[in-house]
């Protein structure tokens, strides 16, 4: 009795032993693995379809953007009347919007999966590439508003300061810094490139796990001084077009011009007065709806923002798809341009210039006319 008792008691001691190490074991294989279930703790996404939907409309947006910049690229190196000071930034900038255009279908792709489905390095040149391109985009419609503020308001002087050298400083510059700001996470440890399993994007990951530090970096250097430019330049030259209607409707008034004449031109410039605000307008709040989105995200609480941050980014480059439709279509030669790439028969644009029935004042007025019309579409 003794001996079967015995062996016994060792045969349950060894069966609650290894109840106990099974347990023990297995409570910490479930920690561990615990921070790493990626779509049940980590990841933004409620559903698969939220990341299919999110996929479907970058791939368009960078079909549409693609096209757009490679015939807006295409026209200005074959039409010699498009090659101008001012076209060489539109020039650049679709160059930025074709490399952003080229590498976003990879994050589209990304997003449809749990892990990493390109190599490596491939996910980190993507991440830098699509910072640089996006701050130099950002960079050119800010150059672009300055040349046209310098174009439009001091004629005589646009020759003077947008010389070859000066242009391809400026062109330099534009991508100088979004690119020195795309190295500091190689050349650091502020943030690493590579996937990102709460985003399931290439992009960079921060030493602190949910506070968007580098992202508050990026929209500082992208941001305020370019809207500002943009918008402060783009003011100027509606003010300038303003005074300038009122200034010719003086000369006419006291010049002697009346009668049918002066009627027609003072309908004319109102109407150019307002396409030029639309114009205008448009502009600026395509440039704030595609941009804004972003940067408000970052400035959110952290459980905030980080859901929305995805959706932001996507608004913020399909900005390269639209940039061809405003700085392209809006100008008469691009028109004619895109109708011979597309074979299609359409009338050239001819600016109409107003007629009147005076003598010296009428010319300089309609040559004025002429002229502010050619500047601003």
């Amino acid at each position: 009795m003794r001996i079967t008792r015995s062996w016994t008691e060792i045969l349950l001691n060894f069966i609650m032993a290894f109840s106990s190490n099974i347990s023990e074991n297995y409570t910490n294989f479930s920690n561990s693995i615990k921070p790493h279930n990626i779509s049940a703790t980590e990841s933004i996404y409620g559903t698969y379809a939220e990341r299919q939907i999110l996929s479907g409309v970058g791939f368009v947006a960078t079909f549409v953007g693609l096209l757009g910049n490679l015939a807006v690229i295409f026209a200005i190196l074959t039409v010699k009347k498009l090659q101008t000071k001012t076209n060489v930034f539109v020039l650049n900038l679709a160059v930025a919007d074709v490399l952003t255009c080229t590498v976003a279908p990879l994050q589209a792709v990304t997003i449809l999966s749990d892990e990493l489905v390109i190599p490596s390095w491939l996910c980190k040149l993507v991440a830098f590439c699509i910072i640089t391109c996006i701050g130099c985009s950002i960079n050119t419609l800010a150059l672009i508003a300055v040349n046209r503020l310098v174009g439009i308001t001091t004629t005589a002087m646009y020759h003077k300061v947008y010389t070859p050298i000066r242009l391809f400083l400026m062109i330099v510059m534009s991508w100088a810094v979004p690119i020195a700001v795309a190295t500091i996470p190689l050349f650091s440890n502020y943030a690493k490139y590579g996937f990102n399993p709460i985003y399931k994007s290439c992009t960079w990951s921060s030493n602190m796990s949910y506070i968007i530090t580098y992202a508050k970096l990026i929209s500082v250097m992208y941001f305020p001084l370019q809207f500002t430019i943009l918008f402060v330049s783009y003011l100027k030259i509606y003010l300038y077009v303003t005074r300038t209607t009122q200034s010719m409707l003086r000369l006419d008034k006291y010049g002697g011009t009346t009668g049918l004449g002066s009627q027609t031109l003072q309908i004319q410039l109102w109407k150019r007065q307002v396409t030029v605000t639309k114009n205008l307008f448009t502009v600026v709040c395509v440039f704030f709806l595609c941009m804004c989105p972003y940067f408000a995200t970052l400035g959110l609480p952290s459980n905030v923002g980080k859901s929305l941050l995805s959706y932001a980014s996507l608004v913020l480059m399909s900005n390269s798809a639209v940039n061809p439709i405003i700085y392209g279509t809006k100008h008469p030669d691009f028109r004619t341009a895109f109708a011979h790439i597309l074979r299609c028969k359409r009338k050239k644009y001819k600016p109409q210039t107003p007629r009147t029935k005076s003598g010296q004042n009428s010319t300089t007025i309609a040559t004025i006319s002429a002229n502010l019309q050619l500047q601003l579409v």
